[in-house]
């Protein structure tokens, strides 16, 4: 296998994942930092612009995510595929889109998509009983992220032997690594 044609096939493993629900990428791990901890969670994988090398999620503007990435640009993307035995780390920066760029995707989700981002209390407000939440329709706090890819670490397991490679986006260097 070249050494393009694998990275190409993690990028393309990326960008299915944001059409096909079955897809095994289309719930990628999001770690950012804030000044004293590493903070993870599972994301939806939305949109991936080709020619960026980017992958649009959303948030709410009251979570942590959003504080922390609002800071600290700098977070990381976790893919597997069990079935494939493939892993993809992105190293990327995080970009939080304006209110108007935001609209068009705002404009596409259902009623209740919209729900998620009209939650009252915001996230992780203490509540005394694990119902005790409301939607509040005049509550908006969507928001939009891109995440630019600025490195790639892919890995495939396999008993015939493992295959490595890593792809700088900003330099374009491209390498194959031991695993």
């Amino acid at each position: 296998m070249q050494l393009s044609d694998f990275i190409n096939q993690a990028l393309k493993n990326i960008q299915r994942a944001t059409v096909d629900r079955k897809s095994k990428f289309r719930f990628p791990v999001l770690a950012s930092t804030n000044a004293h901890s590493v903070s993870q969670r599972i994301v939806v994988a939305r949109k991936f612009n080709e020619d960026q090398k980017s992958l649009i999620i959303f948030t709410d503007e009251k979570s942590q995510k959003f504080a922390e990435l609002k800071i600290n640009a700098n977070c990381s993307l976790l893919f597997w595929d069990a079935g494939k035995k493939m892993q993809v780390s992105v190293v990327g920066l995080a970009q939080i889109l304006s209110r108007d760029d935001a609209l068009q995707y705002w404009q596409n989700l259902s009623d209740i998509q919209k729900k998620d981002y009209q939650i009252n209390p915001a996230p992780k407000s203490t509540i005394e009983a694990h119902n005790l939440y409301e939607f509040d329709s005049s509550m908006n706090r969507f928001a939009v992220i891109e995440i630019l890819f600025q490195n790639l670490d892919i890995l495939v397991l396999s008993n015939n032997g493992h295959q490595r490679a890593n792809y700088n986006i900003k330099s374009l260097e491209q390498s194959w690594v031991t695993p």
